[in-house]
């Protein structure tokens, strides 16, 4: 389902968001040279958040599944 879908890229995309950014805490000055392939897993993560709808709209679409079944008909 779109909810299911969701929730895996959300969870995906932040996550790979706070492993890159330890990453970069870890290596310092040196994470953010265009030499190292952190740097480029570090833009990629930026990226990723946004395509395909960023993470609010993710949340949003989680949280409307979840709130469907307490609608009123």
């Amino acid at each position: 389902t779109d909810s299911d879908a969701a929730m895996a890229k959300l969870y995906a995309t932040e996550m790979l968001a706070r492993v890159t950014d330890e990453a970069i805490q870890i290596y310092g000055g040196m994470g953010l040279m265009s030499l190292m392939p952190l740097e480029r897993l570090w833009r990629d993560a930026r990226v990723e958040r946004i395509w395909d709808g960023t993470s609010e709209i993710q949340r949003h679409i989680i949280s409307r599944a979840m709130l469907r079944p307490l609608e009123k008909e």
